[in-house]
């Protein structure tokens, strides 16, 4: 019957096209859409913020810049610490350690990591902590914000579509934001391969692809084909900046590892605090200190950095010793106040300060390699994913010219890294949170 031999084709040629795998790639495409459109939304109202952050401490009353700050850095603290603890922080240790969760067992737990009610308050208390100044990035953030929305997806279509991962959706949600935080889809996928999956990528290399590649064209269709940097002037390379680039990277490297180390240690003394009361002194004190630091001091502390990457690398300005100084103390007061926000561009913007300082009594002739290899460098020591710290900033600054030594940078930067400091401040999070809600789950 013709009906019956049309039914019989279709069913073949679904059967030759590989119609479950493919049905099982639409609910990615469709996370990473969302995804996509909720990044751009975030982006463009968290950089809102920070640049009228800047415009209320120079033109404010003294004393109406000081009760913002302290208001913004009080509320970014106490609304997660009231409505979702889990949204406090970076962000990338709680998508890390849903990561590690086993969906079938523990779906209430990765939701109290990275729900929808979680990447919520998230979005809200970060951009008032920046709003206020604060020393956050929204990179980390983007990062939990994405892997819930895939893992919200994920439960949704597994009602429909058989034997899919829900913990590959969290891999490419997490592997997506970071393709969206800094327009790096490369970016993404290397994270995915060196942080995220490790030995499983073989899995869902499928799904992650076409994650990062669909999230990143939706962003770069909006936001447009831009870089997040931009392309620096870069000299030529002799065999004195080599060394020097060496130098750079021991030095942002075994920094990067130690600032995480001090981080770790914050967050252990934030714990023992029992009493709410002395949260909130602490979290006031905190933001008394960092209000005073950049209206008196030094006011490239304020936001993630970013701002202050792109003077050194293209309005000719050199960092100083106090660049260095505000820009780590920033966070490391963020984190003692418990706000919610990133640690990606921080950490960035301290390792462009020590590498342009270091240029200027070093090397200047190449001033803004050294600024690149110290971005590298730090981002390296600090998270312990070399290949993902030369890509993101490859990607972000498109300098094939300075390929050999960005990549020189990640491998010193690595060694280096692990003298100082054996694991990042993010594996410690994760294994430490282990450590207490399953204490019989064997150290790897």
């Amino acid at each position: 019957m013709p009906f019956n031999f049309s039914k019989e084709k279709w069913t073949s040629l679904l059967q030759r096209l590989e119609y479950e795998s493919s049905l099982r790639l639409v609910p990615f495409l469709i996370a990473s859409f969302i995804a996509a459109l909720v990044s751009i939304l975030y982006t463009k109202i968290f950089f809102g913020a920070e640049e009228l952050s800047l415009k209320i401490l120079e033109n404010a009353h003294w004393s109406l810049s000081l009760l913002f700050t302290l208001a913004t850095v009080f509320l970014s603290w106490y609304i997660p610490f009231r409505l979702a603890p889990h949204a406090g922080g970076s962000g990338i240790p709680q998508m890390l350690i849903a990561n590690e969760l086993d969906p079938a067992n523990d779906s209430l737990l990765i939701r109290s990591l990275i729900g929808i009610r979680v990447i919520t308050v998230k979005i809200i208390a970060s951009v008032i902590c920046v709003l206020g100044g604060g020393a956050v990035g929204q990179e980390g953030p983007t990062l939990q914000i994405a892997s819930g929305i895939f893992y919200r997806v994920g439960e949704k279509s597994s009602r429909w579509i058989q034997q899919i991962s829900m913990r590959s959706f969290i891999l490419a949600g997490g592997a997506s934001g970071l393709a969206a935080a800094f327009n790096t889809p490369l970016g993404g996928i290397a994270y995915a391969l060196e942080e995220l999956s490790k030995d499983y990528f073989n899995n869902f290399k499928t799904y992650v692809l076409w994650s990062v590649i669909t999230t990143g064209i939706l962003v770069q269709t909006v936001l447009g084909g831009y870089l997040y940097l931009g392309f620096p002037s870069i000299e030529s390379v002799s065999l004195n900046t080599y060394i020097n680039v060496i130098a750079v990277a021991a030095l942002t490297g075994a920094f990067g590892s130690l600032f995480g180390g001090v981080l770790y240690k914050i967050t252990l003394a934030r714990k023992k605090l029992q009493s709410v009361r002395k949260m909130i002194v602490l979290n006031l004190f905190c933001g008394l200190i960092f209000w005073l630091a950049i209206y008196l001091w030094n006011r490239h502390g304020m936001g993630g950095g970013k701002g202050l990457i792109l003077d050194l690398l293209f309005k000719g300005d050199w960092a100083t010793a106090s660049d260095v100084a505000i820009r780590g103390l920033g966070p490391l007061a963020m984190s003692l106040a418990g706000v919610a926000g990133g640690l990606f561009a921080p950490a960035l913007a301290i390792g462009a300060s020590i590498g342009s300082l270091f240029s200027q009594f070093f090397w200047p002739h190449n001033h803004h390699l050294l600024i690149l290899c110290g971005m590298i460098g730090f981002l390296t020591g600090f998270m312990k994913t070399p290949f993902t710290a030369f890509i993101l900033i490859f990607e972000m600054t498109d300098r094939h010219s300075s390929l050999f030594p960005m990549m020189l940078a990640a491998s010193i930067a690595a060694a280096a890294s692990k003298i100082a400091h054996k694991h990042s401040f993010y594996d410690l999070v994760k294994e430490d949170f282990f450590h207490e809600k399953k204490p019989d789950r064997p150290v790897e």
